[in-house]
C-alpha cells in the first residue's frame, strides 16, 4: 500500500514554507509524496506557486470552494492508498511515526483510520505508552485514512461546510463495521496559524454541526439528552468566548438543517452508540 500526504491550504505561504522545511529535514519523511490543494490563495507571493509546484503535486482552485469540498476531491483523486491528512500548520514529530502507522493499518484491515495525538512542541518528550486503542473520531490535521473506504462511504458531508465533518464520517465508519484507533506512536504538532482563522465563523459552525451530527446519527432514545447537553455545553463556552449570539444562531441553524434533512438520518444501533460513548473521543 502506497501512502502520501494531502494538505488543503489557503493564504498560508509562511506556514507551508515551515512545513516543507520540517518534512525535508527528516529523511524518513522525504519518501512520502505531497499533494497540495490550494483554495484560490490570493495573499501570497509570486514565488509561492513555483515553490509548491517544486515540492508537490498541486491542485489550484480558480474560485474558493472550502476545505471540505477540497478534501473530498483530493482524498479521492490523489494516487495514494493511505492518506496522511495534515494541515498547512501541522507536522509529524516522531521520525518513525508515519512508517509505524502504515504498518499498523497493513496489519489491521478492520481499522479504517488512525487518529494521531496532538502535542504542543516539535520536540516533545518520548511517549510513555505507544499502544494503540479504539477511539470515536480523529481530527482533520492529524490522521491517516484508507482511501478506498473514504470513497466507498462517500467522503465528508459538504453541507457541514466548516468543522465537525470528521466525527460525522467516523460515525459512518463505525456503522459500516470498521474502527478508528488512536495511534500514540505518530504524534503531530499543530502550531495553529493565526492567518485566515475566523473565530466567529468557527463559533457558528461548531455548535451547528454538533447538533446536526446528533440529528443524523444519535439514536432517538438518546437524542433529547444529547441536544440538551449540546445547548448546555455551548452556553458555558459562551462565557469564555463572548460569542453567545453566534453560538445560539449556530445551534438553531443545526436544528433547522437537521430537521429539513430528517429523511437522511442514519441512527447508530443502540449498542454501538453506547460503545462509542464509552470510548475516548480521539487520540
Amino acid at each position: 500500500m502506497n501512502a502520501g500526504i494531502v494538505i488543503t491550504t489557503r493564504n498560508r505561504e509562511q506556514d507551508l514554507h515551515q512545513l516543507f522545511w520540517l518534512l525535508a529535514a527528516q529523511p524518513r519523511w522525504q519518501n512520502l509524496p505531497l499533494w497540495i490543494h490550494d483554495d484560490a490563495s490570493e495573499a501570497v507571493s509570486a514565488e509561492y506557486w513555483q515553490t509548491i509546484r517544486q515540492r508537490a503535486q498541486v491542485i489550484c482552485n480558480a474560485q474558493r470552494t472550502g476545505y471540505i469540498v477540497n478534501r473530498n476531491y483530493s482524498n479521492t483523486q490523489a494516487p495514494f492508498d493511505l492518506i496522511f491528512s495534515l494541515d498547512d500548520d501541522s507536522c509529524f514529530v516522531d521520525p518513525d511515526g508515519p512508517d509505524r502507522a502504515i504498518a499498523y493499518l497493513h496489519e489491521h484491515p478492520n481499522v479504517a483510520a488512525l487518529a494521531f495525538p496532538l502535542v504542543d512542541s516539535l520536540t516533545p518528550a518520548a511517549a510513555s505508552d505507544l499502544t494503540p486503542y479504539p477511539c470515536f473520531t480523529y481530527v482533520g490535521c492529524a490522521h491517516l485514512i484508507r482511501q478506498d473506504l473514504f470513497v466507498k462511504l462517500g467522503g465528508y458531508r459538504c453541507d457541514f461546510i466548516h468543522q465537525g465533518e470528521e466525527s460525522e464520517l467516523c460515525a459512518r465508519i463505525w456503522a459500516a463495521g470498521y474502527e478508528v484507533h488512536a495511534f500514540p506512536g505518530c504524534r503531530v504538532h499543530h502550531w495553529v496559524s493565526p492567518q485566515s482563522r475566523n473565530y466567529r465563523r468557527m463559533g457558528f459552525y461548531g455548535p451547528r454541526n454538533r447538533v446536526l451530527n446528533h440529528l443524523l446519527h444519535t439514536p432517538l432514545l438518546w437524542l433529547p439528552f444529547e441536544l440538551v447537553r449540546s445547548l448546555a455545553s455551548y452556553s458555558r463556552l459562551s462565557w469564555q468566548t463572548q460569542l453567545p449570539l453566534t453560538h445560539l444562531h449556530g445551534l438553531m441553524a443545526g436544528m433547522q438543517h437537521g430537521i429539513m434533512h430528517w429523511h437522511q438520518r442514519q441512527p447508530l444501533p443502540l449498542e454501538l452508540y453506547r460503545l462509542l460513548m464509552a470510548l475516548p473521543i480521539s487520540a
